[in-house]
C-alpha cells in the first residue's frame, strides 16, 4: 500500500520557511502512478488515503524527555521550532525564514507534525497487516531526546516504533536508515532499547558530521552518537552503496535475527539530482537510487518480513522521480503476484 493524503505533511512554505522540501513530492507521485496505465485502475488496491490522527503527549514521552515535550506544549514552543529547523542565523538574523511570506503562524506547524507521525504509526500497522506499506511523508530521524535538529522538531520513527512496541503489535525492529544525512537522532533515542536495532548508511562527511566528533567540554556533539550499525560513503564510493547496505544486513540476520519489522527510513537525497546543499557530497545516479531500493525490498521479501517505508529527505523539483521510479517497479511486482494467486 502506498500511504498519501496531501494535507498531512508540512507545507514549509506555508510556514515562511524557505527549505526546498516541496509539497509537490507526494502529489507528483501520486498522479504519476495514478496515470499508469496499469496502475491507474487499480488505484483502490494500492492506495490508502485516511489517516487519522492518534498521537498525544504520552506518545512523544516514550522518545522525547518530558522536559522537552513540556516545551513544546508551553510558550517557547516557537523557540523551540526555531531552533529545530534552524532558521535563526549565528548573527541573530532569520536564515531560511521569511515570516512576511507566511500564511500561518509558526507555531500551528506542530499540528501538522503530530499528524505526520500519526501517518507513520499507520504505516507501521498496515505494513504488520499487509507486508509493505510506503507513506509519503515522515522520516524525521534528527530529532534527538531532549531537543529538535535537522529540520526535525520530534522523531516520527521513534516515537510511531515505540509505540507500536508499547501496544503490542512487535517486539522487535530493524530500522535501516538510507537518506543521505546520518539518522543521530534516532540513534540516540534507540539506544536504549535492545530490540530495536539502528542501522544508517550515510554521506561520511558533511552535516551532521562536519562538527569534531567531541565538543572541548568533552561532549559528545549530536550528530556523532553512535548507532548499532553505521556505514558512512565517501565521495566517490556510490558504486559500493548498494553492497556494503545488504552487506550489513546480513550482518544483522546473522547476529540479531529476523525482526517482527523492518522500518525504511527511505530518504532520496543521496540522489545526484538533489537540490539541498547539505547532501552534495553524495549522488548515486537514477539507476543506483533504483537498485538501492529494489535491493532492499527484495531482501526483505525474501525473508517474508513486513517492512514500513517513509520517504524521508528529498529536496527539490525533481525528488518525486525517484519515489515514483520505485513505486511503480514494486506495485507492479505485487499486483501481478496478487493476480497469480
Amino acid at each position: 500500500m502506498v500511504l498519501f493524503n496531501e494535507n498531512v505533511h508540512v507545507d514549509f512554505p506555508h510556514y515562511g520557511i524557505e527549505i526546498p522540501s516541496l509539497p509537490t513530492r507526494g502529489i507528483n507521485t501520486l498522479n504519476a502512478l495514478k496515470n499508469d496505465p496499469e496502475l491507474g485502475p487499480r488505484a483502490s488496491e494500492w492506495l490508502l488515503e485516511e489517516i487519522p490522527q492518534v498521537i498525544d503527549r504520552s506518545d512523544l514521552l516514550r522518545a522525547h524527555t518530558e522536559e522537552y515535550v513540556n516545551g513544546l506544549y508551553s510558550g517557547r514552543l516557537e523557540e523551540l521550532l526555531m531552533a529545530a529547523y534552524e532558521l535563526i542565523g549565528e548573527d541573530g538574523s532569520y536564515h531560511r525564514y521569511n515570516p512576511a511570506n507566511a500564511k500561518a503562524p509558526l507555531t500551528d506547524l506542530l499540528d501538522d507534525v503530530l499528524h505526520v507521525i500519526s501517518g507513520t504509526y499507520r504505516c507501521i500497522e498496515t505494513a504488520l497487516a499487509g507486508n509493505f506499506c510506503y507513506a509519503m511523508s515522515g522520516g524525521m530521524h534528527h530529532a534527538h531526546p531532549g531537543f529538535g535538529h535537522g529540520f526535525c522538531v520530534l522523531n516520527d520513527v521513534s516515537v510511531a516504533l515505540l509505540k507500536a512496541q508499547a501496544e503490542g503489535l512487535i517486539r522487535t525492529a530493524w530500522i535501516i536508515d538510507v537518506d543521505a544525512h546520518r539518522g543521530d537522532g534516532t540513534a540516540e533515542i534507540m539506544s536504549k532499547n535492545e530490540n530495536i536495532t539502528a542501522l544508517s548508511i550515510h554521506m561520511a562527511s558533511g552535516w551532521p558530521l562536519d562538527v569534531p566528533e567531541f565538543s572541548a567540554d568533552g561532549s559528545r556533539n549530536p550528530g556523532w552518537f553512535p548507532g548499532d550499525i553505521d556505514i558512512p560513503i565517501e565521495s566517490g564510493e556510490e558504486a559500493e552503496y548498494t553492497p556494503r547496505l545488504i552487506a550489513a544486513m546480513e550482518q544483522l540476520e546473522k547476529e540479531k535475527g529476523l525482526p517482527d519489522l523492518v522500518f525504511v527510513v527511505a530518504g532520496v537525497d543521496p540522489f545526484e539530482g538533489d537540490e539541498l546543499a547539505s547532501s552534495d557530497p553524495i549522488n548515486l545516479t537514477r539507476a543506483q537510487m533504483l537498485e538501492r531500493d529494489q535491493a532492499l525490498y527484495r531482501f526483505v521479501q525474501d525473508r517474508s518480513l513486513p517492512s514500513a517505508w517513509v520517504a524521508a529527505g528529498g529536496y527539490g523539483r525533481t525528488s518525486w522521480e525517484i519515489h515514483t521510479a520505485f513505486l511503480a517497479w514494486v506495485l507492479k511486482e505485487r499486483l501481478a503476484r496478487t493476480a497469480r494467486r
